[in-house]
């Protein structure tokens, strides 16, 4: 993964490592993250921020049960723009986060202005293609404003003269179960990639979404897959 390879090259200068996890959810990428790098054996503390109650619940019952004796977890209910903290961090990281702010660009400074000397702020952000396109016309809470996928983050940096490197990851999802007629996780991915209630917009909605994805996709085996991609950020 290429957050564990960061942090485990983030030389450290005394005390634990500090992570911040910006967007952390219920922890389903974050614990996996956590117990790898726990690994080391190096003593990290570690803070996630979200705004979900309910997910920060899960993110702490699924930490405590990986028993880790160096990995202080901090978990803030709230969501940035609210955000106080005074410490700074060593890795602060968004994976697929930053979209959802209202205001990307103060986001992005306020997260800078916390990094540790020789700090990383690392995101994994996807670009505007062809799965994208499809949640991009249903996004209903970027009506005011565009949506940032990876092009608008670039030039945004580009603009504030901001050092960074980028660099493609290649995925892809597999959406075969969207096509299963009455199949709960299948329904739950299609509200996923569309950022939306598929079920609720109709019928005629759902089956335009159904073929768009029938287009876009790949035949492997018995499998439909659609190539999902995500650029990594790093500004230091």
């Amino acid at each position: 993964m290429a957050l564990e390879e960061l942090i485990g090259s983030h030389k450290e200068s005394s005390g634990p490592l500090r992570i911040l996890s910006v967007g952390c959810g219920s922890g389903i990428l974050d614990n996996q993250l956590i117990a790898s790098v726990a690994s080391s054996n190096r003593c990290f503390k570690y803070t996630g921020v979200d705004p979900n109650p309910v997910a920060c619940q899960r993110f702490r019952e699924s930490f405590e049960q990986l028993h880790l004796t160096n990995v202080e977890l901090e978990l803030k209910v709230q969501g940035i723009e609210s955000l106080d903290i005074n410490e700074p961090f060593d890795i602060i990281q968004l994976t697929h986060a930053l979209y959802y702010f209202k205001d990307p660009a103060d986001a992005l400074e306020k997260l800078r202005r916390l990094l540790a000397s020789n700090g990383k702020l690392v995101m994994v952000h996807a670009p505007n293609e062809h799965l994208n396109q499809l949640s991009e016309c249903f996004w209903s809470h970027h009506v005011d404003h565009d949506i940032w996928f990876s092009s608008r983050l670039e030039e945004h940096l580009v603009q504030e003269s901001i050092n960074f490197t980028c660099r493609r990851l290649k995925g892809e999802i597999d959406v075969t179960q969207c096509f299963e007629s009455g199949c709960e996780h299948g329904e739950e991915l299609l509200d996923f990639i569309t950022q939306n209630d598929c079920r609720e917009s109709g019928v005629e909605v759902l089956e335009r979404c159904l073929y768009f994805l029938k287009k876009i996709s790949r035949i492997d085996g018995s499998s439909r897959k659609v190539e999902h991609p995500a650029d990594i950020f790093v500004v230091v």
